[in-house]
């Protein structure tokens, strides 16, 4: 009886007690990753992202608004705006055709300025379909985590503790 009952759980500590992948998005933030994700340069902007599992990726990418003049209290008095979310929304759904959002949410996270959105991407079920993404303004500098999922599976516990990953030192 006992093997059976170990044999059952085996999976779900297998999940638990995997060693996820801390990565370094500068020299105060970093975030982990289930597996190694692959890092990249985007029009300037560092990019991590990796694939979980077929029917999920994550990725994290790092602004630096300094490089457009603009300072820490620049960025925060900025941040307070209700143009700015408006505008930062309306932004990301300019770049997804046929993207609708389905919640979206400004909040504060340990005195930082975050915002997040769940779209919807407008794609058929056999892609991911899904993007729930947070934006977090420390400093100068802006951090996008983003967690893609096909709508028909989503996977609450890894995009979880992908999110709660997210460390500011």
């Amino acid at each position: 009886m006992r093997k059976l009952i170990l044999f059952c759980f085996l999976p779900l500590l297998a999940f638990t007690t995997a060693d996820w992948i801390t990565v370094k998005l500068d020299d105060r933030v970093t975030v982990e990753f289930p597996s190694a994700p692959e890092e990249k340069d985007m029009s300037g902007n560092q990019v991590w992202s990796g694939d979980i599992n077929n029917d999920a990726k994550a990725m994290a990418m790092v602004m630096d608004f300094g490089k457009f003049g603009m300072d820490s209290a620049m960025l925060a008095t900025e941040m307070e705006k209700d143009e700015a979310f408006q505008q930062f929304k309306d932004g990301i759904l300019g770049q997804i055709q046929g993207s609708t959002i389905m919640s979206e949410k400004r909040t504060k996270v340990n005195g930082r300025h975050v915002f997040e959105y769940v779209i919807n991407m407008g794609k058929p079920d056999t892609t991911l379909t899904i993007m729930h993404n947070r934006n977090y303004f420390v400093g100068a500098k802006m951090y996008t985590l983003s967690f893609y999922e096909k709508g028909s599976k989503p996977q609450p516990d890894v995009r979880n503790k992908f999110f709660n990953s997210l460390k500011v030192k």
